[in-house]
This record gives structure tokens, sequence and C-alpha cells, in this order.
């Protein structure tokens, strides 16, 4: 699979899988954003407005995250996210 980089870009209003994409200095706005526990990277980007959906292994993780009281069923996610991150 091949990796995806998007630099100084606006991505709005699309459907995203996290995996393989490297994002620098980039908004992502009321996007459907859909993860399944493989690598990323962000540096300097934004997520507002976003739908993120956990799949395969990251909603199998945080199930059992659930399960053993480390996260809140009923908890929303925040409206925005910044900064910078990398997942391996």
């Amino acid at each position: 699979m091949s990796i995806t980089v998007h630099n100084n870009e606006v991505l709005k209003g699309i459907a995203l899988r996290l995996e393989e994409h490297v994002f620098n200095n980039c908004k992502i706005i009321e996007c459907q954003v859909f993860y399944d526990g493989g690598p990323f990277q962000w540096t300097n980007s934004s997520f507002e407005n976003c739908q993120i959906a956990f799949r395969g292994a990251a909603m199998n993780t945080t199930q059992v995250m659930q399960a053993l009281g480390m996260l809140k069923q009923a908890l929303q996610p925040p409206q925005t996210v910044s900064g910078s991150s990398t997942v391996h």
C-alpha cells in the first residue's frame, strides 16, 4: 500500500481512511474519518467537526478499554483535535 502525503491542504466533506496517510499543516473539516488501527502521521494539523469511526483492531482496542473501565462509553469526542502525532 502506498503512502499519501498531504501538505498544506484543506480536506472538507470527504470520507477518509487514516491509514497510510501523512498530514502536514492540514485541516480536515467535516469529514467522515475511519481508523482501523494502522500507521498514520499528522504534524501541525487539525480535525474539525469530523465523525470518527473505529474499525477492526482499533474498534477491538476501544471495546477492551471500555470493558476494563478505561474509557467511558458515553464520552463524546472533542469537536476539534489539533497538534502532531505519529501512530505506528
